[in-house]
């Protein structure tokens, strides 16, 4: 990084935005930079990275510095790694609430929002918690996205976490995280990377559908994420997602990140799209 691009998360991610931000009408935009190696599918910036980067994004305009609530995001087209893109904001009507969108050129990528109220102070996700004391499964690592930067085993990124997916059941996937202090800012794990290592897992949990239906992958479509407390660094941790309903090609699942004691940091819904192969221009 140098004087002109700020880190959007992470400085070892290479997720980067420019330091100079232009008006574009009611927007203020940044140019964006997704470094390689952050892959989901092959060559393209991995689902929860692509969305919560938007984090950052409203974070550099958020006048109050309270901690994130909430994110929702749209996915509409995929963010390609190693591409000159753009990010950009606008205020919404509600306090602290912000409108982001990701754009390649004048093609949306991410249509996202984005709460800096402070955090959601109640999960309901009891089911979730209650894997935090599962038994672990062997880790099941597939050839399918193998290098992705959270799940993949084959990943290019140094600071790639290699988190396989590990099966409690079909639709329930449980794996053990310590997230080293390089995922960190103010101590604790960048929201971020939480959005990132979220994403993965629900999609694992939705796999057997997806294999049901002779598909060969979900692509993630809508991504909620809220936030109930800091999440610590180098401490033992479950990223646990469970499959909830299955709409024709439409997957849902959720997902939350816990410690052996229960206690929930963080929760996801996601909905995933399963279709037949990887579209051809992931790998572009």
């Amino acid at each position: 990084m140098n004087a002109s691009t700020l880190h959007a998360g992470p400085p070892g991610l290479g997720l980067t935005l420019g330091a100079d931000a232009r008006a574009e009408g009611a927007w203020l935009v940044r140019d964006l930079h997704a470094a390689p190696g952050l892959d989901g599918p092959p060559g393209v910036l991995q689902g929860g990275f692509a969305t919560g980067l938007a984090i950052a994004v409203a974070r550099l305009v958020d006048h109050f510095g309270a901690p994130l609530t909430r994110l929702d995001a749209r996915l509409h087209a995929p963010t390609r790694l190693g591409r000159d893109l753009q990010a950009r904001v606008q205020p919404t009507e509600t306090t602290a609430v912000h409108r982001v969108q990701t754009m390649d050129g004048d093609t949306l990528l991410v249509d996202a929002e984005v709460e800096l109220a402070g955090h959601d102070p109640t999960p309901r996700v009891y089911d979730l918690a209650e894997l935090a004391t599962a038994p672990l499964a062997e880790p099941a690592p597939r050839e399918l996205l193998a290098t992705c930067w959270v799940c993949g085993h084959r990943p290019t990124h140094p600071l790639a976490q290699r988190m396989v997916p590990r099966w409690h059941d079909a639709d329930t996937v449980v794996c053990p995280w310590i997230a080293d202090d390089e995922l960190g800012v103010d101590g604790a794990i960048d929201p971020v990377v939480v959005s990132a290592m979220l994403a993965c897992p629900t999609a694992w949990a939705s796999f057997r559908h997806v294999e049901d239906r002779g598909d060969e992958v979900g692509l993630l479509a809508n991504y909620h994420l809220r936030v109930f407390r800091r999440a610590p660094l180098m401490e033992p941790l479950r990223v646990v997602a469970r499959s909830d309903r299955v709409d024709g090609r439409r997957l849902h699942t959720r997902g939350a990140l816990v410690d052996e004691d229960g206690i929930v940091y963080a929760a996801t819904s996601a909905l995933y799209i399963s279709v037949p192969h990887l579209p051809e221009t992931t790998a572009t």
